[in-house]
């Protein structure tokens, strides 16, 4: 009797493949990729708050964690920023949003004022838009400078929305914010023998935190003291305005108003800022990612913050050499910092 040779490779393949296709065997245990990376890149005006609002929405990954970036200024709109932001799009689909008040969404409602309730219930809005159209239970919320106050907003507001909040140019209290830049700002023009400087501010003696007048009167001297680094950004900005085509003479003019409305319209808020006491306790884990000579929101301010703030998992973490702009200006540490620490925390949460 004649036996056929068997091809024993054959007949595996054939039972995987049928396995495979009555659902009884998964791709992890065949280890094979589940996947496919699909990239995101879009752009588009959406409804919150009754209102339309600017939104970008880009990753090489719609799979990945959604970060919802809130700018600072206030009206310090970010979404034309591409190539600034785009490192990170490799591990995290990046939202960009024009708050009321800023860019886009100024130029279409010059007179939705940025009122801080409301800009952080478009917020909130917009996190459950986005977990509806990107399929995510939770996503990141990523605040800068004023908009660090505004996303902490969102999050007291509604932390099941969240998987973190990570703050970067973190503000704490307006008070302690005040009297460290005065401080700051003194040292440096004694330091300088900066005559007229030192004569100005201490003719001021103890500024007061609740006089805006006064303290714009001296905080506009900041510009020869600024960090490096932040000097730096400023330049890039620049070159970056003058290459990209977005930026036409009619969309600076836009930003530009924008962010005089919305001073206008913020400031008694910022002025009444007292993180310490009103947002010292939060239900999602909580990060500061801060550049350690930050003096537009002092670190030893954001430091001391941190360290009052009782939340699930905390975590701080000083970029050396970064000023205020430690987000754009150190990409790479900054990444590396959001990849190891947080991205495991949003993934986890979409595993439950």
């Amino acid at each position: 009797m004649l036996v056929p040779q068997i091809n024993i490779r054959s007949i595996l393949l054939l039972i995987v493949t049928s396995l495979w296709l009555s659902g009884h065997v998964t791709a992890n245990k065949l280890q094979l990729p589940t996947t496919i990376a699909i990239p995101i890149q879009e752009t588009r005006f959406v409804t919150l708050g009754g209102v339309e609002q600017w939104i970008t929405i880009r990753g090489a990954n719609r799979a990945n964690p959604v970060l919802l970036v809130v700018h600072g200024g206030p009206g310090d709109a970010q979404s034309s920023l591409r190539s600034t932001y785009a490192v990170y799009e490799k591990d995290f689909t990046i939202v960009q949003w024009d708050q009321r008040g800023a860019g886009k969404t100024y130029a279409k409602n010059p007179n939705s004022p940025p009122e801080p309730e409301r800009v952080e219930l478009d917020g909130i809005e917009l996190a459950h838009y986005l977990c509806d159209y990107l399929t995510k239970k939770k996503i990141l919320v990523l605040g800068h400078s004023w908009g660090s106050y505004l996303a902490l907003g969102m999050v007291q507001r509604r932390p099941q929305l969240f998987a973190a909040y990570i703050g970067t140019g973190q503000v704490g209290s307006w008070r302690a914010n005040v009297q460290a830049q005065f401080s700051f700002l003194l040292a440096k023009a004694r330091a300088a023998n900066d005559r007229k400087r030192v004569e100005q501010l201490e003719s001021i003696g103890t500024p007061d935190p609740n006089n805006a007048a006064q303290y714009f009167s001296w905080w506009r001297m900041r510009n020869p003291y600024m960090s490096t680094d932040d000097a730096k950004w400023f330049e890039e900005l620049g070159q970056i305005v003058r290459s990209n085509p977005e930026f036409t003479e009619e969309y600076m003019k836009t930003l530009g108003e924008g962010m005089t409305y919305s001073g206008r319209t913020t400031v008694n808020a910022m002025l009444a800022t007292e993180l310490p006491t009103t947002a010292n306790t939060l239900k999602v884990p909580f990060f500061v990612i801060q550049g350690k000579e930050d003096m537009v929101t002092p670190t030893s301010v954001a430091v001391e913050y941190f360290q009052g703030v009782k939340a699930p998992k905390k975590k701080l973490i000083i970029i050396d050499d970064a000023g205020h702009f430690a987000l754009v200006t150190h990409r790479e540490e900054f990444l590396a910092a959001l990849v190891k620490n947080v991205r495991p925390l949003a993934i986890k949460n979409e595993r439950h």
